[in-house]
């Protein structure tokens, strides 16, 4: 039977795991996310992997188990972060590239010279 300290360790595994889950959600549906840093994911990281092994070696099942599942939501943070932020500059290149031709593209009308010596009256 399990005693309360280690429901304790296990409730508490649980939430800090499933704290990732909105995250990862609002990361999914926005596809945004350029608030969370590089360095912080890997910081947090490496910490989650020196707990495990901590746990793993201290044999604490309500640590490794739960810190294995954080590892798991910040891994796949991390994918979606270089997964979107290629994405974007991919999006970026191509708007910057083809500028010129999407002002022609939307304009209702062609482009016309305003009346006098150019655009800005400069001979």
């Amino acid at each position: 039977m399990i005693d309360f300290y280690e429901l304790c360790g296990y409730t508490a595994g649980v939430l800090f795991a499933s704290g990732f889950i909105p995250q990862i959600y609002k990361s999914y549906k926005t596809k945004n996310m350029d608030d969370i840093s590089y360095a912080w994911q890997f910081i947090f990281m490496i910490g989650v992997i020196l707990g495990i092994i901590y746990s793993i070696h201290n044999n604490l099942p309500p640590i490794y188990i739960c810190s294995s599942i954080e590892l798991v939501f910040m891994i796949i943070l991390i994918c979606m972060k270089i997964y979107y932020s290629v994405k974007k500059n991919k999006i970026n290149d191509i708007n910057l590239d083809n500028i010129d031709n999407i002002a022609d593209i939307n304009s209702p009308r062609p482009l016309q010279r305003p009346p006098g010596n150019g655009w800005n009256s400069v001979p």
